[in-house]
């Protein structure tokens, strides 16, 4: 039978950032702007000749020094540009998980339009999988050859979910932490081969939420 489920992990301050994400998007589309104008008129400065006559040599060096400024200030803003853009799509983040039989899409969302997908995987790629407040996720994440990735933009997991991790060997081991109901868990449980891939202390998330 087949099973389609899909949460997503929204950011706490969701509201605050896309308040920060649209000023950094300003600010970064006016150093493009400003990027792009400097550059033409840098542009336009280049010297026709690069061996010029005693007789024009001042004009000639009056040319190149206003192309190094404007050509300098081009690249200022570029940099402004890269780092504005970076930065904006860091403080607006959230991330769907999407799972279709056996098939776990994870896929993060910049600026609550733009969807990037992160990973697809596949059920028979699973090592382990648990929750982090357990003794076994402890010991994975010890190992100095895993890596842990967080698909999720809280520190505290919301009402009703837990912090589930994805233990992966894709080049490596990788370890994915999701923000997640335990339904998301039971589906792919079904459609693991391995039966033996939950952790073995792992406690169902109502008599954990009990004790």
């Amino acid at each position: 039978m087949d099973v389609l489920y899909e949460e997503s992990a929204i950011n706490h301050n969701d509201e605050k950032g896309q308040k920060i994400y649209k000023i950094l998007n300003v600010i970064s589309f006016v150093a493009l702007f400003i990027w792009v104008v400097c550059f033409i008129i840098a542009i336009l400065w280049i010297p026709n000749s690069c061996n010029p006559s005693e007789e024009n040599a001042e004009g000639f060096m009056y040319i190149w020094s206003n192309f190094l400024i404007f050509l300098g200030i081009a690249l200022l803003f570029a940099a402004f540009w890269v780092f504005f853009t970076v930065l904006k799509n860091r403080v607006n983040v959230n991330y769907d998980y999407i799972f279709v039989s056996g098939d776990l899409r994870i896929a993060k969302i910049i600026g609550g339009n733009k969807r990037k997908l992160i990973d697809r995987i596949q059920c028979d790629e699973i090592l382990q999988i648990g929750d982090v407040d357990n003794a076994s996720f402890a010991r994975l994440s010890a190992s100095p050859d895993a890596k842990i990735v967080r698909l999720t933009p809280n520190k505290v997991p919301d009402e009703g979910k837990f912090f589930m991790y994805i233990l992966l060997n894709a080049g490596g081991k990788k370890i994915y932490v999701l923000e997640a109901r335990e339904v998301l868990l039971m589906n792919i449980l079904r459609f693991v081969p391995n039966r033996n891939v939950l952790e073995n202390d792992y406690v169902m998330q109502e008599k954990k939420q009990k004790a």
